[in-house]
């Protein structure tokens, strides 16, 4: 019967363990069965019935572990997106704490992507000049940050 369970689950534990199973139901069931009861037809019969219960289990198994992946990843990706919001909400708030001059430097370069030169050139200053107020905006812009995260865990 160990062998018959084995061809049908592919595994040996899942053998072993529907095969006790199918045994320890007979004990329990021993009350009922009657003296001229083919005990080996009876074993069988029962494998065969719980044969069929194990694939119906694993053709759903699948199935349903790709749903519960599908729905971590849809929970994780609508919390990843919330809390994106709340980052760029507070980012927000703490860049218009920060003087407006900053503020166009911060947005060039972090947010545009421009380069020292590039942003320079555009607003007809020296680089030293973006260099130090970037410099200077990023210091202000993370203490306002701090101030938030502050206030938020209080």
């Amino acid at each position: 019967m160990l062998l018959y369970m084995a061809k049908a689950t592919g595994n040996k534990e899942d053998a072993e363990e529907i095969v006790h199973d199918i045994f320890i139901s007979i004990w329990k069931n021993r009350s009922n069965l009657q003296a001229d009861t083919n005990l080996s037809a009876l074993l069988f019969s029962i494998a065969y019935k719980r044969r069929i219960d194990f694939f119906r289990k694993s053709l759903r198994k699948p199935i349903y572990e790709d749903y519960m992946q599908f729905q971590n990843e849809l929970t994780a990706d609508e919390h990843n997106q919330l809390e994106y919001n709340d980052f760029c909400d507070i980012f927000n708030k703490a860049l218009q704490q920060v003087p407006e001059r900053f503020q166009t430097l911060l947005a060039l370069s972090r947010i545009h992507g421009l380069s020292n030169e590039e942003i320079a050139q555009r607003l007809n200053i020296s680089q030293k000049t973006v260099q130090n107020g970037i410099s200077q905006g990023l210091k202000l812009l993370k203490e306002q940050l701090d101030n938030y995260r502050r206030n938020f865990y209080c």
